[in-house]
Parts: structure tokens; C-alpha cells; sequence
């Protein structure tokens, strides 16, 4: 039970991590890096798909900690491999297609 709370909690701060870079635009939250290396005019949509991307790791995580508090089962972490794929794979094309150098 200790490790679903664990992980739910971790989940759950990737999840408002995600929101405030999407929906605040804190690009600050991000290693400095991208906020030196994305233009103005680009940033808002580097944020949303970033943004996006930490949310669904984050949402894997909160899926997996239910799985695992409910029915104590390993393969819950199916739900983290997806999520982690899926936001991996927005957070890969976010820095290829917007950071500049």
C-alpha cells in the first residue's frame, strides 16, 4: 500500500507539473536549456506539447497507484509503460521540432 501512495503522489505532481507548464506556460519549470533554446513565437506550442507529454506520465502513474492500491497486481505498471511512452514520445518531438540552436 506504501508504494501505491508513493507512486500515486509522485503521479500527482507530475500531473501539476504538466498543467502549469501547459496551461501557465511555465517554461522556467524546464532545465534552462529550453528556455534559452525555444523562440517566443514557438514557446506556447513547446509548452503544450511538453506539458501534455508530463501529464500523461504523470496520469500513468496516477493509474498504476489505483491498480496497485485496489488489486495489488504488477502488471498495473502496463499503465505507467504506456503513459511514460506517450509522454516520452510528445516530450522527444517537442525538443526536436522547437529547440533551436
Amino acid at each position: 500500500m506504501f508504494g501505491a501512495i508513493i507512486v500515486g503522489v509522485v503521479g500527482l505532481v507530475c500531473v501539476v507539473f504538466g498543467y502549469l507548464i501547459w496551461m501557465k506556460q511555465k517554461i522556467g519549470l524546464l532545465h534552462d536549456y529550453h528556455y534559452n533554446k525555444v523562440s517566443d513565437a514557438d514557446k506556447k506550442a513547446f509548452c503544450t506539447l511538453v506539458g501534455i507529454g508530463v501529464m500523461l506520465i504523470g496520469a500513468g502513474l496516477l493509474v498504476t497507484a489505483v491498480i496497485l492500491a485496489v488489486v495489488k497486481i504488477l502488471l498495473s505498471f502496463l499503465a505507467f509503460a504506456v503513459g511514460f511512452a506517450a509522454g516520452l514520445a510528445l516530450l522527444i518531438y517537442a525538443g526536436r521540432k522547437y529547440n533551436k540552436d
